[in-house]
């Protein structure tokens, strides 16, 4: 019984313990799995202080240094954009947070082909890339590699993608942005209007600031950013929240 039931496992296994031994593995998935976390970690932190890792020119709001997108220190007169390519930005600073991970996680292929007795050769540095489009943010490594066993295979480059919706959360930040700086304020009832799935916060400081959150119901992805456009003086504005 015991040489019977030695023989079923094996015979059902074996394409599982072949692709292993024999060193079949993609290496699209180890990596898109390895930086899934790195990569929440990251939109968690830029989505928070206005897609800045480390920002300058900010207002501190429930513990979050959020960066004005949009500001002026006068009084009666619409804010200055500081930052008009919002998306562009968002994608270079995610480069810097996750650069070392992409680093760490290169190194982790090689050892996984290297233990399955590959012999691996890398030239150049690991340079990354992340584009964000429509539903996805995209992930472009750079990073020459060959692995040698009985045959050599190039990989020139990697290109792993998450699902998201932060290129529409960018975008209507982007619009709101461009009501601020021209009329002073913006309203946020003709976006939802027109984008069911989209919910927007804005709460209004005693300083004239607002703090924008901008969030995707599906998704329960946010950003939030502030402004300080068109305030008035302590005792002629009322403090509103939408």
């Amino acid at each position: 019984i015991i040489i019977v039931a030695v023989i079923v496992l094996v015979y059902l296994f074996y394409p599982r313990i072949n692709a292993i031994v024999s060193g079949e593995f993609n290496p699209q998935s180890f990596l898109q799995n390895r930086l899934a976390d790195p990569i929440n970690t990251a939109k968690t932190t830029l989505s928070q202080q206005g897609g800045y890792s480390a920002p300058e020119g900010f207002i501190t709001y429930k513990n979050n240094h959020v960066k004005y997108l949009c500001y002026t220190s006068e009084y009666y007169k619409p804010c200055k954009v500081q930052q008009p390519l919002i998306k562009d930005n968002y994608e270079q600073e995610m480069q810097k947070l996750i650069q070392k991970d992409v680093e760490s996680a290169m190194q982790e292929l090689r050892s996984q082909y290297e233990r399955r007795g590959y012999g691996v050769s890398q030239t150049g540095s690991i340079k990354t890339t992340i584009e964000i489009i429509p539903d996805k943010i995209i992930v472009h490594i750079n990073s020459p590699l060959v692995v040698t066993k009985e045959t050599s295979q190039t990989f020139d480059n990697f290109e792993v993608d998450y699902t998201s919706k932060m290129y529409f959360l960018l975008m209507t930040t982007t619009s709101i942005i461009d009501f601020e700086s021209t009329y002073g304020d913006s309203e946020t009832s003709l976006y939802i209007q027109y984008y069911p799935n989209l919910i927007i916060q804005k709460n209004k400081l005693d300083d004239g600031s607002k703090i924008y959150n901008v969030q995707d119901v599906t998704t329960k992805e946010s950003f939030t950013f502030a402004t300080r456009s068109l305030a008035w003086p302590a005792g002629l504005g009322l403090r509103e929240t939408k």
